[in-house]
């Protein structure tokens, strides 16, 4: 389910990826410890429970890791989800905010469709509607 989850939420930001969206942001570190610039908006993962870790391989090439977190404060099992490439790089993370409505920020690199890659800046993509 998770697994399910993780690639549905990224399949919709690849079919809105030209909805990036400027916003000011903060910064925070990717599994090898390299800085990466966040959303200001993106909720603070301290705050939270790291509630499961997943690490899939499909057929096809796809493979990652995603990583669930979940804030006690809230009604949601989860919410808020990261996902790394097998190397540790953050390609985008994806949360519920206050009002439960689905908001992901992804790598702008792989927003790029002549020439994809990482740029280790999360932008915002326009895909949530209220839960």
């Amino acid at each position: 389910m998770k697994k399910l989850l993780g690639l549905a939420v990224l399949g919709v930001a690849l079919l809105f990826s030209d909805a990036a969206m400027n916003q000011p942001l903060k910064v925070t570190e990717n599994l090898p410890h390299k800085q990466i610039l966040l959303p200001a908006s993106t909720p603070d993962k301290g705050r939270m429970e790291e509630r499961d870790t997943l690490m899939f391989f499909e057929t096809g090439g796809v493979a990652g890791i995603l990583v669930f977190y979940d804030d006690t404060r809230t009604k949601w099992d989860i919410d808020y989800i990261e996902f790394y490439d097998l190397d540790g790089n953050l390609l985008m993370v994806t949360w519920l905010d206050r009002l439960g409505v689905c908001q992901v920020a992804m790598d702008r690199g792989l927003l790029d469709a002549e020439h994809p890659g990482l740029d280790g800046t999360l932008v915002m993509i326009a895909v949530g509607t209220p839960a």
